[in-house]
């Protein structure tokens, strides 16, 4: 292989994953990141707990500094964004963004890592002091201003995904009055519709005003934000926060030279490598291979993207190593409860044409001779005429959240509901009851 140069473009998850993965497997690999932010190597996952005053600075999310990555060979340089790339010749242009200096970079392998964007709407104030999105460390610094401010007392906050429910709690935890404003008609709109509304009934039981299948029109202030205007109606707001998504950061790359899924993200192969020789992409500006959809799609998670990343750097290392794809398995704590999904929906079941039947049942958390058991709902999709999970979701008590697991390898292995029925978990009765819930799902199945 020779003294080759690998660089990639974006740091953090995928793209340190990438180039620490490349340096290990290959110590002569010239290795070179540039990351257009501050950090590398964080959890991005961890904001709103910082938010919500469990960490004293955001800082501790850092899981690694530039300095170690340095030391181990990979050479970080923070603030530099790229901004064109030829792939004829094999030469990034990046921009320093303090600087504005600009550098063309010659390498033999590239990762795209670019990450995604949040999704900001094209309105009225959308600009003004206060609104604002979670997506980086800078970003819950500017916010934990806001929330530090004993002005501070009305917290909109504008979609109903992963962010803003974490967010919600966040913000009732810092004494806040929180409104949640959204255009579909349940919060997660990735579950089925019951555990959607499951979810919703939990943010009003602790003091969340929902405002469901209600469309943001415009925020007004002056000096800063003072109220959001709805189809519906105008409430007052301090701090607004906007959770609507994210788009694939891959605009800047050359027009028609890698293959896109609609919504811009690079389609990747099993070896994170795109249609072009020796450039690579992983991370939130990647598209990834669905293993029940049996299509690639854009579920921007970032334990896919440290997969993904992984699996670059093996590549480009000389030691291939293919990723099978995703189930799609994300969970989340929504104030006292937890939420989670893997494989598909029945919503998705249908849409994708798919004979299958569902069972629902829900039981304790673990045995009554132990105190504190609750209760824990679990949702299996399964294929109708080969008896295959397709899909679970659940709810119930944080501590139930782990089941999800259970259930997310049984559709990697590809178990039938009476395979997954008989399966050897542990029972004590602080931990669960002699049939597990997850047992007395798959039994249900008829």
């Amino acid at each position: 292989m020779g003294n080759e140069t690998l660089v990639v473009v974006g740091g953090v998850a995928a793209g340190m994953s990438a180039a620490a993965k490349a340096k290990r497997e290959n110590p002569d690999l010239t290795v070179k990141v540039y990351e257009r932010g501050p950090h590398v190597a964080y959890g991005q996952c961890g904001l709103p707990y910082y938010l919500a005053g469990h960490l004293e600075k955001a800082e501790a999310l850092v899981v690694r500094q530039p300095a170690v990555f340095r030391e181990q060979g990979v050479a970080v340089h923070l603030f530099h964004e790229g901004i064109e790339l030829d792939t004829e010749n094999q030469r990034l242009l990046v921009a320093n963004r303090i600087s504005g200096k600009e550098e063309k970079v010659a390498y033999d392998h590239l990762v795209i890592a670019t990450g995604a964007d949040p999704v900001m709407p094209k309105m009225p104030g959308i600009h003004l002091p206060g609104v604002m999105p979670l997506k980086t460390i800078p970003d819950a610094e500017a916010i934990q201003q806001f929330l530090s401010d004993p002005q501070v007392k009305q917290v909109v906050l504008v979609g109903g995904g992963y962010i803003n429910v974490e967010m919600a709690e966040a913000a009732l935890a810092r004494g806040k009055k929180v409104r949640l404003i959204q255009r579909p008609g349940q919060v997660l709109n990735h579950l089925d519709e019951e555990f959607g509304k499951a979810a919703g009934d939990v943010l009003e039981r602790h003091g969340v005003q929902l405002h469901l299948k209600e469309t943001v029109k415009a925020l007004e202030g002056t000096s800063r934000v003072t109220q959001v205007v709805t189809d519906q109606g105008t409430y007052p707001a301090d701090l607004v926060i906007i959770a609507l998504g994210v788009s694939p950061n891959t605009r800047w790359l050359p027009e028609k030279e890698f293959h896109q899924l609609s919504n811009g993200a690079l389609v990747t192969d099993a070896f994170s490598r795109t249609n072009r020789d020796h450039h690579y992409t992983a991370g939130d500006c990647a598209g990834v291979y669905h293993r029940i959809r049996k299509e690639q799609v854009y579920l921007p998670l970032g334990t896919t993207a440290n997969k993904q990343g992984m699996i670059a750097g093996a590549c480009i290392a000389g030691n291939p190593q293919a990723y099978g794809g995703i189930l799609g398995t994300a969970i989340v704590k929504v104030v006292d409860r937890t939420f989670g999904k893997t494989g598909i929906s029945e919503k998705e079941a249908q849409a994708l044409h798919i004979p299958f039947e569902t069972v629902t049942v829900t039981g304790a958390s673990h045995a009554g001779s132990y105190p504190g058991a609750g209760k824990i709902t679990i949702k299996l999709i399964y294929h109708r005429h080969y008896r295959t999970l397709l899909g679970a979701q659940l709810w119930g008590p944080v501590e139930g959240a782990k089941r999800l697991d259970v259930l997310a390898v049984a559709l990697q292995q590809e178990m039938t509901v009476e395979e997954l029925a008989l399966t050897d978990l542990s029972y004590a009765p602080p931990y669960a009851t002699v049939w597990d819930v997850v047992q007395v799902a798959a039994r249900a199945a008829k």
